[in-house]
């Protein structure tokens, strides 16, 4: 069996591991977005199991919109301070 490159899936890893240890909280709307935008177009999701939009389109929309919130929220930190808030 030929060894094929998972380069993207290294790099997305190393990513997540210096995300964690330098706490870029940002870095995780980047992993969302580039999550749920192939599966807006191909019509199925994965959260626990795989969800297609034409069996379960209402949860299927569920979990969309939540990676895509989920996503602008983590992105949100670098644009709004929110350590203001707490001092």
């Amino acid at each position: 069996m030929k060894k094929v490159s998972k380069w993207r899936t290294v790099v997305a890893l190393a990513l997540m591991y210096t995300a964690i240890f330098m706490s870029w909280e940002w870095i995780w709307g980047i992993l969302f977005l580039y999550w749920v935008i192939p599966d807006i177009f191909s019509g199925v999701t994965y959260f626990i199991e795989p969800i297609f939009k034409r069996e379960n389109p209402t949860l299927y929309w569920v979990i969309i919109i939540t990676w895509i919130v989920l996503a602008f929220y983590s992105l949100s930190v670098l644009l709004i301070d929110y350590n203001s808030y707490y001092f």
